[in-house]
């Protein structure tokens, strides 16, 4: 972890004066906060940033039976190599839509070029629900999704 975080600071950002973003969706696992066990549920989001700084809206965590949590956040590119490799941290205020509670936390983002716009995005979320003091929780997000970068 060290070292991503070393080379995050080091890197630079290709292309770092333009408009680019992502849209995508695909499978998410819970590692916790499974809420009435289900672990395997969808993500879907979209980011857009000009430079390194930019936003996103998501709906994370959801399935048939569960509402989710959606988002709004802040991103932030910390090292990218332009059209191959872009790895973003994220910072993310929401709800969750299921026990009608506020949500806060963050993640990082790795985004690998497949072909032309077509990648896969990894992502890792901690995010922490506020819902009273006996179910106040940490929700640990994973997901991998295929995105359509610009």
């Amino acid at each position: 972890m060290r070292a991503l975080l070393v080379v995050a600071a080091l890197a630079t950002s290709a292309s770092a004066d333009d408009w680019h973003g992502s849209i995508g969706g695909g499978g998410s696992l819970l590692v916790t906060g499974d809420n009435g066990g289900h672990r395997t549920r969808l993500d879907g989001e979209l980011d857009v940033s000009y430079g390194r700084y930019g936003g996103l809206v998501a709906l994370r965590t959801f399935d048939s039976t569960h509402d989710g949590l959606v988002f709004a956040g802040l991103v932030y590119e910390a090292a990218a190599a332009r059209p191959t490799l872009v790895l973003d941290f994220h910072a993310d205020a929401g709800y969750d839509l299921d026990v009608h509670a506020p949500v806060a936390g963050g993640g990082l983002r790795t985004t690998v070029a497949i072909v032309g716009p077509l990648g896969v995005a990894l992502d890792t979320g901690f995010y922490v629900v506020i819902d009273g003091v006996d179910n106040t929780r940490l929700v640990i997000d994973t997901n991998a999704m295929i995105v359509v970068r610009w």
